[in-house]
């Protein structure tokens, strides 16, 4: 079993167990070939710190006071002086491939103790699978076990190119391979992962790919958890109908009797409570310690629901769908939320996935679905298998429960019920245009994407907001994200004069607004992909600050404390995301999300599809995120009635 207590970041994190050879297209030209995170300039980030406090300031006394204290930072000899010295030290330090990856991934994620769900996991729902073989006369209206079994077999598909290394490596920029490759880093956890909760941070394992311990996945019904191999003892992997008939051999199991104790609701709580749980559970029965090590050793996890939501019913039907898979809603403990990958399919054939989000990334999960639900629902037969036995036998994976156990988890469903309760889920799919009316418009659509939340807010709130939208940083080892700074004086600009006086101005003058603000907004893009943003170069100086032997009690007050810079007000409301936006791509997932990172505020996920945008809201039940949907959709309309009624006028787009 894993250890309890936390081990050092690098002996859980670096050298994570990987079966791809290390000479394969996937990972030759990965590690020290990449180049480093660099740190940027203190006085490049404190000027755009400045800058994008501008339009939350209150007055100009409230601005000059930020002055002022950025000014005493950037001193020479002054404490931010300092600590960038110091930072710019730690990236240098031997073997230092990524100066922000340990603080990042204990302080964003495995320190974190609030739940997973909500606040780290993230959900896709898939267009319906077939729910038969291709071919099938009389195909049944709704098949579980054959839909897990695709899952499981597409699944394993990618997993073959990741394992081989024979998957194809993402460039920074496609058009121009010269510029290098993404770090693939992240395809290391993707598979036989586990987070393991612990105190005072969580940690992660992984286990090799071909270890033999690793040739089997897990599926839940019922609370139930059981081992399904999907390799023979030859090491063939068997059939989409061996693997059928396998999963509806569990589903019989699970419904002969009662439900079992949802013990799975546990990885749902808060990480302390269930790491005392998980220390219970381990010291308390050696069965469960072998369960435990089943499900930590497993490729993925496959949750069979009772639930049939019936998202094709219109918006209202999405939306309850998208909340059952974000949440589990009565079925979360039917899970096991610290997988990486597990995928949900409930007994009516809809489907879906979630992805833990502590080493896994989102573009990879998103590549990997993809990839998916394209290999299913297109339909072509799985090849046939070489097995020498028919098919896999599940087998149960129990659970011995004694009171405290019992206990803990009467307290957790309780707690896990309070948990998700207050969210919502607001769903449109805008149908007017999508990409390809917007590059007629010579925009970029991602940046015409964010200056409609931009203007959607401000309908709503009739005030602008800090908005984190992600940037990649893959470009550089062990990279993850940057933020990207949505709000800017130009995209106030541009949105006051196109709600609070849109009489004052022509539409080419407006239009020209809208360009400055796209312009910056391209401009901040490139900056934080490439490593020169502000936020977590922030987050550097302030983690030195907080723990570095080298800064005094008294230096780390004045830039923590009272006059100082990380405790003004304005810094403060500056990176607090009322509006959290992030997008990804897969063809067919009309429902896609996660939640809001600040109280009251709005998770925007989006898609930019061809000929549509979508969009899911997440938020709590006092956050008027159906009226911000109304809003976005008006604000779709009134930006591109803007750039059409311009177009008339002669100006230039």
């Amino acid at each position: 079993m894993p250890p309890l207590t936390t081990p050092k970041w690098a002996e859980w994190r670096m050298n994570v167990p990987s079966a791809t050879p290390p000479d394969s297209g996937l990972y030759r030209n990965q590690g020290d070939k990449l180049p480093r995170l660099p740190v940027p300039k203190l006085a490049d980030t404190l000027a755009r710190l400045s800058r994008s406090c501008e339009p939350l300031a209150a007055d100009k006394a409230q601005l000059d006071a930020l002055h002022h204290k950025l000014e005493a930072f950037a001193k020479p000899g002054s404490v931010g002086h300092k600590l960038q010295q110091l930072l710019e030290q730690k990236r240098e330090q031997p073997g230092m491939r990524n100066w922000l990856a340990e603080d990042w991934d204990e302080q964003a994620y495995m320190a974190y103790r609030d739940s997973v769900v909500v606040n780290v996991s993230y959900y896709f729902g898939f267009d319906r699978f077939p729910q038969a073989p291709p071919g099938t006369a009389n195909p049944p209206a709704a098949d579980p076990a054959y839909v897990a079994a695709s899952i499981a077999k597409a699944a394993l598909e990618f997993r073959h190119l990741v394992v081989t290394g024979t998957l194809e490596t993402e460039q920074v920029n496609a058009r121009d391979p010269s510029q290098g490759e993404l770090c693939n880093e992240s395809y290391k956890w993707m598979w036989n992962a586990c987070r393991i909760p612990a105190s005072p941070s969580d940690y992660a394992i992984k286990t090799r790919e071909d270890d033999p311990s690793a040739q089997h996945f897990v599926v839940v019904k019922r609370n139930r958890f059981f081992r399904v191999p999907f390799l023979d003892v030859q090491g063939e992997e068997y059939s989409v109908d061996a693997l059928r008939a396998a999963v509806q051999r569990v589903i019989d199991e699970a419904e002969r009797g009662k439900a079992a104790p949802p013990v799975g609701v546990l990885t749902g709580v808060n990480r302390d409570r269930w790491a005392d749980a998980h220390g219970h559970l381990v010291a308390s029965s050696p069965t469960n310690v072998a369960t435990l090590r089943e499900i930590h050793h497993a490729a993925f996890v496959i949750a069979l629901d009772e639930a049939t939501p019936d998202p094709w019913s219109g918006d209202r039907g999405l939306e309850q769908w998208s909340k059952l898979l974000w949440t589990g809603g009565p079925e979360g403990g039917n899970r096991w939320w610290d997988k990486p990958l597990q995928w949900v399919v409930y007994k009516n054939g809809e489907t879906g996935c979630i992805g833990e989000h502590s080493c896994m990334f989102r573009t990879p999960t998103a590549r990997m679905n993809d990839f998916l639900t394209k290999r299913v629902l297109k339909g072509d037969p799985f090849p046939a298998s070489s097995a020498a036995s028919g098919t896999p036998s599940p087998t149960p994976l129990p659970f011995e429960l004694d009171a405290t156990s019992r206990q803990h988890i009467a307290e957790a469903e309780k707690e896990f019920a309070t948990h998700i309760a207050p969210y919502d889920v607001h769903y449109t799919m805008y149908t007017r245009y999508g990409k390809e009316g917007i590059k007629k418009m010579k925009t970029s659509p991602d940046g015409w994407c964010q200056m409609l939340f931009q203007l959607a807010y401000y309908l709503t709130f009739g005030r602008a907001c800090a908005t984190y939208e992600a940037a990649q940083t893959r470009r550089f080892q062990l990279g993850r994200t940057e933020t990207v700074r949505i709000l800017t004086p130009e995209s106030l600009a541009f949105v006051r004069a196109l709600v609070d006086s849109p009489s004052s101005s022509s539409s080419a003058e407006k239009v020209a607004l809208f360009r400055a603000a796209i312009a910056h907004h391209g401009s901040d893009m490139k900056l934080a992909s490439s490593g020169s943003g502000i936020d977590r170069h922030l987050f550097g100086l302030k983690m030195l600050a907080a723990s570095s032997s080298q800064i005094t009690a008294e230096e780390r007050a004045s830039v923590m404390e009272g006059e100082g810079l990380f405790a003004d007000p304005l810094v403060k409301e500056s990176g607090t995301w009322r509006m959290s936006t992030s997008q990804i791509y897969i063809r067919h997932a009309p429902s896609y999300g996660w939640g809001p990172v600040v109280e009251g505020g709005l998770g925007l996920p989006y898609m930019i599809h061809p000929d549509e945008l979508q969009l899911s809201v997440t938020c709590t039940h006092d956050v008027p995120g159906a009226r911000f949907i109304e809003n976005f959709r008006r604000a779709a309309d009134m930006l591109m009635d803007l750039h059409e009624d311009a177009a008339r006028t002669g100006a230039k787009l």
